[in-house]
């Protein structure tokens, strides 16, 4: 497994108006479900391979690594955003 570092954040851009911080917000709204559907496919097909060799579809190890990650970087929010995003990406478990 490859180790990657963590991205820098990107500096948030100012805004001179309220209607350009809510366009500023909508795009990153955007690419943020973009995203998270990408992670989503990528979930399924991870999943169907473990699946296939015979191990089970959810790592709980490999999930509470995601969670410390988000927690370190934005703190208990954070943690409920991983939580958020690893149930969506689990789909039905029956």
């Amino acid at each position: 497994m490859t180790s990657h570092a963590l991205p820098a954040a990107t500096p948030a851009p100012a805004v001179s108006s309220i209607a350009d911080g809510r366009q500023a917000i909508d795009e990153i709204d955007t690419q943020l479900r973009a995203l998270v559907g990408a992670r989503l496919e990528i979930s399924q097909q991870i999943q169907a391979l473990r699946s296939a060799d015979g191990g089970p579809r959810i790592q709980h190890e490999r999930e509470n690594e995601i969670i410390t990650a988000w927690s370190r970087e934005l703190g208990p929010r954070g943690a409920e955003i991983a939580l958020s995003i690893l149930t969506l990406c689990r789909g039905s478990l029956t």
